[in-house]
């Protein structure tokens, strides 16, 4: 497979940008206005339920349209009419969640921007095996996470204005959906340059995956032979922890702000965007560094010193209530989310059958999923229960985040067995 410019490799990540745009906005602060909004008394539980409901249907969902993007045929390739269908489903859900009067409603628009959101992430996936050649893996997927790190700055930046007292003063009640529609904006641009400049061929259906029946494939949508592919299973477990422990730690980090920290909500939001966007520059430096590393020295090193680093940060996280120093604590985190994303997905995009690629990515998001779905249901179950019986502000917080501490230092351990591959 023949190397690729950076500027096409580049247009090949903008969608990850959209994804992770709409999803900041989503979570947390959209989600957390909202639920502060419906149920005032349990916001922590009722976040962290609803998360998890939402992320059993991403689990659900893309394995199984991984498996009809496979084998699409059509003029417009096996990937873009996905892209299409996924983006129209965001917008609608975004609104519902936006508009919506009831915690029922809430959830409707939960599950829906789940099921939308990976009927366009699984095959978005598959572009880099789609037409990245391996040993271009790691600035891909570095670019990926470069593209990541910046949609959640200017995700937080923009939720913080929208959401927070600039917001409110100018558009009061209506702020929400200003803020639900700016995702779509992203979306409509990127999926235009996405089908100019970064579609794989209309004919590019691999014989041997078309030569399977579409019930064959759906029997076996969620198939892993981890014995014969063990490294897809401490890439796995690696994945479920790191990524479990800084959902932990991202998903209630608005609420820790107004109820430890004391900050009104207004001013969480708007604190929650300033630490996105003095993080983002250095963690896109970050990334990009990562990536080439990992092309240059493995992917096992980079993820290894990622866990301990974060492991650092959570530590510090812990003990720090000024807002200087959570920034310092965040950027020190921040900078080992930069690395692993970078180092992870390049080891997934390696490790997976390229005639497959979307089914096993698929799959391999199952474990981002896990852990996010944990992490929320862990901190719904512990944080405001915990908070009640010991008449505390910060008990529960501070519990999910040590066992967040405790995640990101064993996600380093379990890939001690993996074998350090360098590309060439």
């Amino acid at each position: 497979m023949k190397k690729l410019s950076f500027l096409r490799l580049l247009v090949i990540s903008l969608l990850g940008f959209a994804l992770t745009f709409s999803s900041n906005i989503q979570d947390p602060p959209l989600m957390t206005y909202k639920v502060r909004q419906l149920a005032p008394n349990l916001p922590n539980t009722t976040l962290g339920i609803l998360g998890f409901i939402g992320l059993l249907v991403a689990m659900a969902v893309q394995p199984i349209i991984g498996v009809f993007s496979d084998r699409a045929r059509s003029k417009l390739g096996r990937r873009l009419p996905f892209f299409i269908g996924g983006a129209f489903l965001i917008a609608l859900s975004l609104f519902l969640l936006a508009a919506a009067p009831a915690l029922w409603v809430l959830l409707i628009g939960v599950i829906l921007i789940q099921f939308s959101s990976n009927i366009l992430q699984g095959p978005w996936q598959a572009l880099i095996p789609d037409l990245v050649p391996e040993s271009q893996h790691g600035t891909a997927s570095s670019l990926k996470a470069t593209m990541d790190i910046i949609a959640t700055v200017v995700a937080g930046l923009v939720a913080g204005i929208l959401l927070g007292t600039l917001g409110q003063k100018l558009w009061g009640a209506n702020a929400v959906f200003v803020a639900a529609a700016a995702p779509v904006v992203v979306f409509i641009l990127f999926i235009i340059l996405t089908g100019v400049w970064a579609r794989e061929p209309a004919d590019a259906t691999n014989a041997v995956i078309a030569s399977r029946s579409v019930g064959q494939a759906l029997r076996n949508a969620f198939y892993v032979n981890f014995k014969e592919t063990p490294v897809f299973g401490w890439w796995f477990a690696n994945r479920i922890l790191f990524w479990g422990a800084f959902i932990a730690i991202n998903s209630f980090l608005i609420n820790y702000l107004v109820d430890v920290i004391r900050m009104d909500q207004a001013g969480a939001q708007g604190f929650y965007g300033q630490i996105k966007v003095i993080l983002g520059g250095a963690l896109v430096v970050l990334a990009l560094l990562a990536g080439w590393l990992s092309d240059r020295f493995g992917r096992k090193p980079v993820m290894l010193i990622a866990g301990l680093v974060a492991f650092a940060g959570t530590v510090m996280l812990l003990f720090v209530r000024e807002k200087p120093l959570i920034i310092v604590a965040g950027a020190i985190i921040g900078m080992a989310i930069g690395a692993f994303l970078s180092a992870n997905w390049a080891l997934a995009t390696d490790i997976v059958p390229r005639q497959e690629a979307a089914r096993y990515l698929g799959i391999a998001n199952i474990a981002t999923c896990i852990g996010s779905g944990g992490a929320r249901l862990l901190g719904g179950v512990l944080i405001d229960p915990i908070n009640r019986a010991l008449g505390s502000n910060s008990s529960g917080y501070l519990l999910l985040f040590a066992l967040a501490a405790v995640c990101f230092l064993v996600s380093a351990l379990v890939i001690i067995p993996l074998p350090n591959k360098k590309k060439a």
